[in-house]
């Protein structure tokens, strides 16, 4: 590995001086021949970059589901367990997983094991709250490999245990540096408005569930389809 020494003007190029550029690792690249900025996933988020993370993961989250169903069945349907553009459990899963592993970071393969059973009593117990006050059912594991009551199976929480280590290392750093581009005031003021947006959604959903074809009785009709 080739050591490189940086000069005051090189550091300025690299929006890092004064001051940081020594806190950051890098090494260079024989192939590319050029020196590489690891990005550095050892963060102290403050709690308006959590509050943005919490509506980045939950918007993200929505549009992954949402995705599925149009490339799968062709048609748009809400997925959301409410009516807005958002998945909170994909929110309070990826802040979680950041808050819970902070301080054990460097043990990737520790942070995955224990990403998978937190995501899985995550969604188990969010599905039987979802159940006990609504009544309503938002995903049936039935059938899979290794589920619990159709709540959870293994291919899901497997699924989510990468996700938690694609946003503790990837995704996180990533939204961070361009969120620091963006002055506090317009980050707080687009924080305070996802707040209230969220909360009005969240108490209507409370008396107005978002429910119908393909959201709450998605797994009835696929029942009924392979019955027949």
């Amino acid at each position: 590995m080739t050591e490189k020494v940086y000069t005051i003007d090189e550091l300025r190029a690299l929006e890092e001086y004064p001051g940081t550029a020594y806190e950051q690792k890098y090494h260079f690249s024989r192939f590319s021949g050029k020196v590489i900025k690891h990005r550095d996933y050892h963060r102290d988020y403050s709690f308006l970059i959590y509050v943005l993370l919490f509506f980045s993961f939950s918007i993200g989250g929505w549009i992954w589901e949402v995705g599925i169903h149009v490339i799968e069945d062709g048609v748009f349907i809400n997925r959301g367990t409410m009516h807005g553009p958002w998945l909170p459990i994909y929110g309070f899963g990826g802040v979680g997983a950041l808050l819970l592993f902070k301080k054990r970071v460097d043990n990737q393969v520790g942070v995955f094991v224990g990403s998978v059973f937190i995501c899985a009593a995550a969604e188990y117990v969010t599905s039987v709250l979802i159940e006990k006050i609504q009544g309503l059912k938002y995903w049936d594991y039935n059938g899979y490999f290794l589920n619990i009551n159709g709540r959870i199976c293994f291919e899901g929480i497997v699924v989510f245990g990468f996700a938690c280590i694609l946003v503790i290392y990837i995704l996180s750093p990533f939204l961070d540096n361009i969120y620091e581009h963006i002055p506090k005031k317009v980050l707080a003021a687009v924080a305070v408005i996802l707040c209230v947006g969220f909360a009005a959604d969240f108490f209507y959903s409370l008396k107005v569930p978002n429910e119908g074809k393909g959201i709450t009785d998605y797994c009835v009709d696929m029942i009924r389809y392979v019955s027949i």
